[in-house]
Order: C-alpha cells, then sequence, then structure tokens
C-alpha cells in the first residue's frame, strides 16, 4: 500500500514538475516576441517624433513668414525716407 501511495506521489510530482515547465515557457516570450516588441516601441518613438519634427518645421515656416513680413514693412517705411 505504502509503495503504490509513494507511485502516486511520484507521478502527480512529475505532473506538477510539468506543469510548472509549462507555465515558465509559456510567461518567458521568444527571442522573436522580444524583438517584435522593442520594434513596435521604437516605431512608437519615431512616430512621436516625427509628429514633434512637423510640429517644430510649422513653427519654424509661421516665424520665417513673420519676419519676412516684418522685413517688407520696414523696407516699405524706409523707401518711403
Amino acid at each position: 500500500d505504502v509503495d503504490r501511495h509513494a507511485r502516486d506521489f511520484m507521478e502527480a510530482s512529475k505532473k506538477l514538475q510539468l506543469y510548472f515547465i509549462s507555465l515558465q515557457r509559456e510567461e518567458k516570450p521568444t527571442k522573436a516576441e522580444m524583438l517584435r516588441k522593442e520594434i513596435a516601441l521604437m516605431e512608437d518613438e519615431l512616430n512621436e517624433k516625427n509628429e514633434l519634427i512637423k510640429k517644430q518645421e510649422h513653427l519654424i515656416q509661421e516665424w520665417k513668414k513673420e519676419l519676412t513680413d516684418q522685413l517688407d514693412k520696414h523696407n516699405i517705411e524706409l523707401n518711403r525716407v
């Protein structure tokens, strides 16, 4: 009877060990998955920076127009004199 309990216990412990090993494999992402996540994060960062660059370029264009307008006004005033 003790032998049967010992065998049952060993069989159950093997099943538990295999179960925990399978859980570890599921939790640990593969190298490809890790790289995909890293690439996705880099793409997001790149998109954010591209948006920021677009905004800054737009702002620079507005400043350039304002400065050109001011220069034109000053030139008109100077030509009147």
